[in-house]
């Protein structure tokens, strides 16, 4: 009698949530800059997308898909408008190989095209949006449909992972430069807490506050104060999500010298007061 022997399935990648999906016309758009602590996907369906990314700006032809990593501050040139059609998905995934679509851009098949447009099209029956612009799940969605929605992404991921070789890196800059930048970063979301100043940041970094703040604006299109504002909103936003501290305890563990200012700046960068981002309708799918 045959034996049988079970061969493990090992779980290389896995998608623990969703935390926008959009499908924008970008007629004569300019966009602004942006960074969140999750990945976030563009495809783009037709026409030309323009990013500024790791200080060098890039064209993300049709039938092209690009990855933010998260924590990474991309924005438009600031003059070129876009005129293209895309889709956009974000999302939440840990996994190590994950690595491989940092800041990445892959040309896509027309059967890797269609998968990524099911996963799109299963994405909008699962969710929608507040008056207020956060995502939640549509009435009636049930687990089996988030349960879908998971694995045809994950599917999609996989099958550019194995791509190897195929994919196009568009971190380009000076190895010495990103080094330095990445040091910056490192240390400003380390210190979130702390009053700092450029001459402290500069000095802390071992680089002059000039060249700290070359450094962001060729990074990040900003200057350092700017940047380090945008980290802590993220990061109040991940605790207002997921913490059980009020707005108090927020506002002074991201740096913010009184939650009035907290307060204030919030809503400026999210459009939301704190207590109004907290309460609003929105959960990850478990």
């Amino acid at each position: 009698m045959a034996e049988f022997q079970m061969i493990h399935a090992e779980n290389i990648l896995s998608v623990q949530g969703f935390y926008s999906m959009h499908h924008f016309d970008l007629t004569d758009y300019k966009g602004g800059g942006e960074l969140h602590d999750f990945y976030e996907l563009v495809y783009v369906e037709s026409g030309f997308y323009y990013v500024i990314l790791d200080g060098e700006r890039h064209t993300v032809p049709p039938g092209s898909v690009i990855f933010f990593a998260p924590n990474t501050f991309h924005s438009g040139d600031g003059a070129t408008p876009v005129n293209a059609a895309v889709r956009i998905l974000s999302f939440e995934c840990t996994s190590d190989i994950m690595r491989t679509f940092d800041n990445c851009l892959f040309a896509l098949s027309e059967e890797e095209q269609h998968l990524l447009r099911t996963v799109m099209d299963v994405a909008k029956s699962c969710f929608a949006y507040t008056a207020h612009g956060a995502m939640c799940l549509r009435p009636g969605t049930e687990a089996a449909d988030l349960q879908r929605l998971k694995l045809l992404t994950e599917l999609f991921l996989l099958t550019l992972y194995q791509k190897e070789g195929e994919h196009l890196s568009v971190s380009g800059r000076a190895a010495v430069r990103k080094e330095e930048f990445r040091r910056i970063s490192d240390y400003l979301k380390q210190n979130l807490k702390r009053p700092l100043t450029l001459p402290i940041i500069a000095s802390e970094c071992s680089v002059s506050v000039a060249k700290l703040k070359n450094l962001c604006r060729l990074f990040c299109n900003c200057g350092p104060i700017d940047y380090l504002i945008s980290l802590r909103v993220t990061r109040a936003k991940y605790l207002l999500r997921e913490s059980t501290m009020n707005c108090n305890e927020i506002a002074e563990e991201t740096g913010f010298a009184s939650p009035h200012y907290f307060s204030r700046v919030f809503r400026a960068r999210v459009g939301l007061t704190p207590t109004e981002y907290a309460r609003e309708p929105y959960r990850r799918p478990d």
